[in-house]
């Protein structure tokens, strides 16, 4: 049996940057292990697998570690890889969480209709902070529907030099699925951020369209804003523009790169 199957950089317009994903089209739904195995040889941050529906796909994403809800830069490259391979202009996706997700073709961009999600007051554990290194602490937030803590702090520049110790940071908290932590912006985006994961992915992802759900709202708000350009300052890179449409709607758009094409072979 063999699955066509696509890799993308998500995020950015030059292959090797931004955030890649695998993405596995397939004709009817696989067994759980099977997708997750699967995962486990791309290797990657996420895979999505899309399973086409009457006027939309099932989609899901696992990472190499375990099934992931929400994933945007897996949506993104998913979407422009429909938008090249197919003649269609939109495209919905349905998650597992029954979460209906639209993208639209905006000349080579495409622009991805997500939830945008409030955040709480919370405290960062100590221990955390000292797994982040030598930090200016500003401001801890927690958004109950990702499950994502929040961390604002001092510069753009120290935000980039962070060199966490992954092992002490994923010890400082075993209720959370992912660590936020962003700074202020300048003249070319508004804000800057980087995301941590090894409670469920990876040491850090590329890039983040989820975390983006999450940071649109904090800095939207602190800005008086709804329309920002945003930067994820990890090595590879990547940007978006996000547009605030409503008070639990947020567009998020950027492009992908298509950069390999195959097929995945399954065992008889």
């Amino acid at each position: 049996m063999k699955i066509k199957t696509y890799t993308l950089d998500s995020f950015t317009n030059h292959p090797f940057s931004g955030n890649p994903a695998a993405v596995c089209q397939l004709k009817e739904t696989l067994d759980e292990l099977m997708m997750q195995q699967i995962a486990q040889e791309f290797n990657l941050s996420e895979t999505a697998f899309l399973i086409p529906q009457d006027g939309y796909y099932d989609i899901r994403f696992f990472s190499p570690f375990k099934e992931i809800p929400l994933c945007g830069h897996a949506t993104l490259a998913s979407a422009k890889m429909l938008f090249t391979t197919k003649q269609m202009d939109e495209v919905a996706f349905k998650t597992i969480e029954g979460l209906m997700l639209k993208c639209y073709k905006r000349d080579n961009q495409v622009m991805m209709k997500f939830p945008l999600y409030e955040t709480q007051p919370a405290d960062a554990p100590k221990a955390m902070i000292d797994a982040l290194g030598d930090i200016n602490l500003i401001d801890v937030r927690h958004c109950r529907e990702t499950n994502m803590l929040l961390i604002e702090m001092e510069s753009a520049e120290r935000l980039k030099e962070l060199d966490p110790d992954f092992v002490a940071l994923k010890k400082s908290h075993d209720s959370i699925s992912g660590l936020i932590v962003t700074s202020s912006g300048d003249h070319i985006y508004d804000f800057y951020s980087r995301y941590f994961w090894p409670w469920s992915g990876g040491n850090e992802d590329p890039v983040t369209g989820a975390a983006h759900t999450v940071l649109a709202k904090y800095w939207g708000d602190k800005l008086a804003k709804v329309n920002m350009k945003a930067y994820q300052s990890s090595a590879r890179g990547g940007y978006m523009e996000l547009f605030i449409a409503s008070a639990d709607e947020l567009q998020i758009t950027s492009t992908a790169v298509v950069v390999h094409t195959g097929d995945f072979l399954l065992p008889d």
